[in-house]
C-alpha cells in the first residue's frame, strides 16, 4: 500500500521564483502525500549523514518544521548503496533508484533538461527502468502510483481476490517498512484459526506467515482476539495456556523467525460489543480497517468481500487508544511468547 518514493535532494528546495505562499502549498501537497501514502527512501546508510537533511535544514524557517515532524515520525528507508542524493538521467543512478523505489521525484528544471518532460507532463514512467516514474515536486500528489494507492485506501477487498495478490498491492509495503510494533484486533481470529479447515492455513496462520517472509527485520505481534460461542463450543476446557501453547507452534513453523515476540491478549466476546466493534491490522502509525477482519486470508483466495480503509498518522492514536483500552480492562488475559 505504501509507495516507496526517493527525493533529489535538491528538489525540496524552494523555486526561487516561488512566492512564500506557493512554497508552503507545495511542500505541505508534498508532505501530504508522503504522509498518506508515501515510505521516502533517502540516500546514505543513515538519514543523519544524508544529503536530503542537509536540504531539509536549510529550508525556510516556515518550511524546515514541517518536514523535521514527519521525518521523526514516519519510518525512513535507506537508499540502494552509492546513490548521492540526486537523480540524474543514468543508467548508473537509475537502476538502483528503480529497484529501491516507485516514484522519483525531482525539481522542474531536472524534469525537463534531464528526463525530457514537456512544460505540461506532471510525470513520466520509465519502462526500461521497472517503470519507475519521475515527477515534479509540483506535481507529485499526482503521481500515477500515489493516485493509485489514494484510491485503494478505500476499495473493497473482493471475494476470490488471490491471498498473495492481496497481501502484495496491501500490506507487502507495510512489512518491509522499518515498523516493529504490529497490532492485530479481531475478535474473531483465534476462534477461526481453531474451525479452520485442516486442508487450508487459517487468516491468522498466512498472515503471520507472510509478514514473516516480507519483514525487514523483527516484528513484535500483538493479537487482540475474543472468547467466542464458537470458541467454547468447539472446546469448553479451552485455557489461555492452551492457545498460548497452540500460537507457540505456529511461530515454530515460520521459516525466518521474524515475529520475534507474539502476544495474545483475549478478552470476553462482549467487552468487544462495548469498546470496539471494528478489526483491524495496525502496523505503527498505519492502520488497516478490515470489515470482515483476518479470516481474509484463509484458504487460496478471500473468501468473501470485505470493506476496508487505510488510515494513517493522525487519525491512527485513536485505534492505539483502543487496545490500550483492551488491554487494561479488568477481564483481559494475556500471554507473551
Amino acid at each position: 500500500m505504501l509507495v516507496p518514493f526517493a527525493l533529489d535532494a535538491e528538489s525540496v528546495v524552494p523555486d526561487p521564483d516561488w512566492t512564500p505562499a506557493q512554497q508552503r502549498v507545495f511542500h505541505l501537497a508534498m508532505l501530504d502525500t508522503w504522509k498518506r501514502v508515501g515510505l521516502l527512501v533517502h540516500d546514505g546508510d543513515n538519514f543523519s549523514d544524508s544529503r536530503l537533511k542537509q536540504a531539509v535544514d536549510a529550508l525556510p524557517q516556515k518550511l524546515a518544521p514541517l518536514w523535521q515532524e514527519l521525518l521523526e515520525r514516519l519510518p525512513l528507508v535507506p537508499g540502494p548503496n552509492g546513490w548521492n542524493g540526486s537523480i540524474g538521467n543514468t543508467a548508473e543512478c537509475l537502476n538502483p533508484v528503480s529497484a529501491a523505489a516507485r516514484v522519483a521525484v525531482v525539481d522542474d528544471a531536472n524534469a525537463e533538461v534531464e528526463f525530457g518532460l514537456d512544460e505540461a507532463d506532471l510525470s513520466k514512467s520509465l519502462p526500461d527502468h521497472n517503470g519507475l516514474e519521475i515527477s515534479r515536486f509540483v506535481a507529485a500528489p499526482q503521481a500515477a502510483a500515489f493516485s493509485a494507492a489514494g484510491a485503494l485506501a478505500g476499495e473493497h477487498i473482493q471475494a476470490g481476490i488471490p491471498y498473495g495478490t492481496l497481501w502484495n498491492s496491501r500490506f507487502a509495503a507495510l512489512a518491509k517498512a522499518p515498523i516493529k510494533v504490529i497490532a492485530l484486533l479481531d475478535r474473531f481470529a483465534i476462534s477461526q484459526h481453531y474451525e479452520c479447515p485442516q486442508h487450508y492455513l487459517s487468516g491468522l496462520e498466512r498472515f503471520l506467515r507472510l509478514l514473516d517472509g516480507e519483514a525487514s527485520g523483527a516484528r513484535h505481534v500483538t493479537i487482540y482476539s475474543a472468547w467466542t460461542a464458537e470458541l467454547k463450543a468447539r472446546d469448553p476446557r479451552l485455557t489461555l495456556e492452551m492457545i498460548g501453547e497452540e500460537m507457540r507452534a505456529l511461530c515454530g513453523r515460520l521459516a525466518n523467525h521474524r515475529v520475534s515476540r507474539l502476544r495474545v491478549v483475549m478478552l470476553p466476546n462482549a467487552v468487544f460489543g462495548d469498546l470496539h466493534h471494528d478489526r483491524f491490522v495496525r502496523f505503527g502509525d498505519y492502520v488497516w480497517d478490515l470489515g470482515t477482519g483476518i479470516k481474509l486470508f484463509e484458504g487460496p483466495a478471500a473468501p468473501e468481500t470485505s470493506a476496508a480503509s487505510f488510515k494513517s498518522c493522525l487519525i491512527v492514536p485513536s485505534y492505539a487508544d483502543a487496545e490500550s483500552q483492551l488491554s487494561r480492562h479488568a477481564q483481559a488475559r494475556s500471554i507473551e511468547l
